[in-house]
């Protein structure tokens, strides 16, 4: 009889490891899309034109932890330059970025993280924004203190941003996580921030 309770026992506890995995999975879910809600609203705050998103299911997420989602910016073309291995093409040709534009490139490509923190108070996604900005920093030939500085305004401008608009970020990212258009995601913004002022 005590083998009986003690086999009951292992079987829901294998059930409970299954609801928490699935529960991890949902809150990966959840992260992602609040991350690329982040990116979103900056760079729409900003000026930057979404252009288009992609954003992983939950069962996308139940095949690879690692799916990963992306917002793609008008303006943002130069991020195909920069993809090429900067060490072995050192008289590969810079576009040239004036400061607005670089700090608006900036906030956007830390408005994930910062958005991730803001409401869950870390990041467990892959940081590679934080490298994508590096590689664009060193591309540019930024010496280590500008980048420091780049750096720690840009972040300061995206929380900023996502402090102030939290109603705007929550209703943009339930519409992503629906996989409405381009459009609809900004209309949601306009008429969030028209509601709340």
């Amino acid at each position: 009889m005590q083998e009986e309770q003690t086999e009951m026992s292992l079987q829901d506890f294998g059930k409970t490891i299954d609801i928490e995995s699935y529960d991890s999975i949902h809150e990966d879910h959840q992260m992602c899309m609040q991350h690329e809600a982040g990116h979103f609203l900056v760079g729409y705050m900003l000026g930057a034109l979404p252009r288009r998103y992609k954003v992983p299911s939950v069962e996308d997420l139940l095949q690879d932890k690692f799916a990963a989602g992306k917002v793609e910016f008008i303006g943002f073309e130069f991020l195909r330059d920069v993809g090429v291995d900067i060490k072995s093409n050192k008289n590969f040709p810079r576009r040239k970025l004036n400061r607005e534009n670089l700090r608006k490139f900036s906030s956007v490509i830390l408005g994930g993280l910062a958005a991730e923190h803001l409401l869950f108070g870390h990041s467990e996604l892959l940081h590679s924004d934080v490298e994508k900005l590096y590689r664009v920093l060193q591309w540019l030939n930024l010496t280590e203190n500008e980048a420091k500085t780049e750096i720690k305004q840009a972040a300061e401008a995206a929380v900023l941003i996502l402090s102030h608009h939290s109603e705007a970020r929550s209703r943009l990212a339930e519409a992503m996580a629906l996989g409405r258009s381009v459009g609809f995601c900004i209309e949601t913004i306009e008429k969030t921030l028209i509601f709340n002022n």
